[in-house]
């Protein structure tokens, strides 16, 4: 393992308002769907021109609006439990319990879901890069990280300003085996992968997916972005296959929560929270 990283970490509604469509949307929108007999429905075209609704962009968006917002759970969970903002889905074969391994990567001070889940007695570790804290350990037990997740890793990573970054710096992010490799976890199941990055979730997706990281994770919680300038829209075509592959290998969602949503092609903007229970844990764990 490269040494230089040894250092860094430690072990110890408002509603959306649509305008009325000025004209007949086509009746089935030209993407591939997820389940091809249950795509049968309208663009989500409220006062846009044509030209914009035939773009492979919109169609990709309309797609995954349409699919988080209409068809919001492929999994119906029995037994599902708030954990600060988010859920877990403790029906038998996906339950939560010691000895739990718990990731969270976002944070943005607050810990509600990371507390929570380390009074059920889990392993918790938390990672943020944009808190300005030092590595420490909580009173409820909760083990802080000042690093970010990627699809590589660096000790220079320079974010996109935002809410969160108000001026130019740098992180060290890193992917996720490095991660558990550092930590002592390779090969450890990992209960619950939160992840809420706002907006790079998608190469990190796309990472996870490729490295076949999925196979050892029992349950996925991730804020999905798509805002007005990033990621690029010539993207949208190549993230709803990424999205589609999540339920393609066996994640499904059980719950989904959506965000105002802006459907005006210049500030177009999709948010919406996931939790998935990944089906083929039970029958393949495998390593990481």
């Amino acid at each position: 393992m490269d040494p230089q990283y040894t250092n860094i970490i430690k072990t110890e509604n408002k509603t959306a308002a649509f305008n009325k469509p000025v004209y007949k949307p086509p009746e089935k929108v030209p993407v591939e769907p997820v389940n091809i007999d249950d795509w049968n429905v309208k663009l989500p075209a409220y006062n846009v021109s044509i030209n914009i609704t035939e773009t492979a962009w919109w169609r990709s968006a309309a797609f995954l609006q349409w699919d988080l917002q209409h068809r919001s759970i492929d999994y119906r969970c029995k037994r599902f439990k708030s954990v600060g903002n988010w859920w877990i889905c403790l029906d038998p074969g996906y339950k939560i319990k010691k000895p739990c391994l718990v990731y969270s990567f976002g944070i943005g001070f607050d810990f509600s879901f990371d507390d929570a889940m380390a009074s059920l007695g889990c392993e918790v570790h938390s990672f943020d890069p944009s808190m300005t804290m030092k590595a420490h350990v909580r009173n409820t037990s909760v083990n802080f990280h000042p690093i970010g997740l990627s699809h590589s890793n660096t000790k220079q990573f320079s974010p996109r300003r935002d809410m969160y970054v108000r001026r130019n710096t740098t992180w060290p992010v890193m992917n996720l085996k490095t991660i558990m490799d550092l930590l002592g976890h390779k090969g450890r199941l990992i209960d619950v992968l939160k992840i809420d990055v706002e907006g790079y979730e998608w190469n990190i997706l796309e990472y996870l997916l490729q490295e076949n990281l999925f196979k050892n994770i029992k349950q996925f919680m991730l804020e999905y972005h798509l805002f007005p300038s990033w990621p690029s829209k010539e993207d949208y075509p190549k993230l709803l296959k990424i999205y589609k592959s999540l339920h393609d290998i066996g994640l499904l969602k059980f719950v989904t929560a959506m965000h105002p949503l802006n459907l005006k092609p210049k500030s177009f903007n999709i948010q919406a929270d996931v939790a998935y229970v990944n089906t083929l844990f039970k029958s393949n764990p495998g390593k990481v």
